[in-house]
């Protein structure tokens, strides 16, 4: 923690800052090391102020000139996800949704405090997940014990120590494969490795079926609904993910699908190797390279360079919103954060948003962090979210 920092963010919030105090608050707010603290201490002024104001003109203009011009909120070209650190982005870009709109609004603790109250009522998702296997038995993997579960066929499936689920070959002289379905709810998120050592990242309300070995087969095929982050291991016998639009085939790469119903396509997202991704409705074929993303529509296949921190953000455990509109943002935490959304008739349904948070904060921080634009209320009502003008 660094000790200046608060005294120098309240410094500057009641102008009060001199020509080197204002050059070391920009300094520290440069300083990636500072990211979370800096968020937090935003949030403490806004939770406990009771007046309501706003920046003052130099105030606004110095800081939104010193994060436009100076710092980009996403850093250009292609990053590995694996390298991939939240920690590694300017302090500043957690000001960024703060401030995007030259706004910066203290609430009254009241309906605040009221509020918060609600919110503790929604759970922020987990590691959860459902394994069905193929004699139709349940394992609530949140609830089961680390070690092995259960084994079938010469195929033992275990929990690992860091709660992920694990498909190893026990005899390869009983092997039999079946099919194994593991889904997770809303609010939930899970790891998989299967038994070629391919390792899936399963987002909210998805669901992946695959078979407990991938020994004798030609192809090594597996079902998604919603979206997941694959690590393909490299064998010659090509791995197929198949969702319920699209097949997208590969030897061994790094990609992400993003399929659920809802959001009206389908986006598969390539980070290493190459793909060939093909639409069922029409056969047409994409090859993907490294830092692209084909978009299936009911219009038609086609491929676009991919903004792979945005894509990927999830599995980094963060929401990142970049001109993003509410209707999409909403969907998302509805989905993490199981949640209702019910929107009011003057709701900015379209209005578009930019911004990072993490996914393991309380709803109400992510909420707040919207309202801070002046653009969007909210109101919690149990575990439901009403969107105001």
């Amino acid at each position: 923690m660094n000790q200046k920092l608060p005294y120098l963010l309240n410094q500057y919030l009641n102008d009060k800052c001199s020509d080197r105090e204002l050059a070391e608050f920009y300094v520290l707010v440069d300083d990636p090391a500072n990211n979370m603290e800096l968020s937090d201490l935003l949030d403490d002024a806004i939770s406990t102020s009771t007046d309501e104001k706003q920046l003052s003109a130099n105030q606004e203009s110095e800081l939104l000139q010193y994060i436009f011009e100076y710092k980009e909120l996403a850093a250009p070209g292609y990053k590995p996800v694996r390298g991939w650190d939240y920690r590694s982005w300017s302090a500043a870009a957690v000001l960024f949704l703060t401030l995007c709109t030259g706004l910066y609004y203290f609430k009254s603790k009241g309906p605040e405090q009221q509020r918060e109250q609600a919110a503790a009522e929604i759970s922020v998702g987990g590691n959860k997940a459902i394994l069905t296997l193929a004699d139709g038995s349940v394992i609530d993997l949140h609830s089961a014990h680390r070690g092995k579960l259960t084994e079938v066929s010469g195929v033992k499936i275990s929990k690992t120590a860091e709660g992920q689920l694990l498909y190893q070959i026990s005899d390869a002289s009983l092997v039999k494969s079946s099919l194994n379905t593991m889904s997770t709810p809303r609010g939930g998120q899970y790891m998989l490795s299967l038994p070629d050592g391919t390792k899936v990242w399963l987002n909210s309300a998805s669901s992946l079926k695959f078979p407990t070995t991938f020994s004798g087969l030609n192809e090594r095929n597996v079902q998604l609904s919603g979206e997941a982050y694959f690590e393909v291991a490299k064998l010659k016998t090509p791995f197929v993910v198949t969702t319920d639009k699209q097949r997208v085939e590969v030897l061994g790469t790094h990609f992400n699908i993003n399929a659920y119903l809802d959001e009206g396509y389908t986006k598969t997202t390539l980070l290493e190797g190459s793909i060939s991704v093909s639409s069922l409705k029409t056969g047409a074929v994409m090859m993907l390279h490294p830092g692209q993303e084909s978009l299936l529509k009911p219009t038609g296949l086609s491929v676009q360079n991919a903004d792979i921190d945005k894509n990927t953000d999830w599995k980094n455990g963060i929401f990142m919103f970049k001109n993003e509109s509410l209707e999409e943002i909403m969907r998302r935490v509805s989905r993490w954060y199981d949640v209702t959304v019910v929107y009011e008739q003057a709701a900015p349904r379209q209005e578009t948003f930019s911004g990072i948070v993490s996914r393991y904060d309380n709803v109400n921080k992510v909420l707040r962090r919207l309202e801070l634009t002046g653009e969007v209320s909210f109101k919690i009502q149990g575990k439901k979210i009403i969107v105001s003008k």
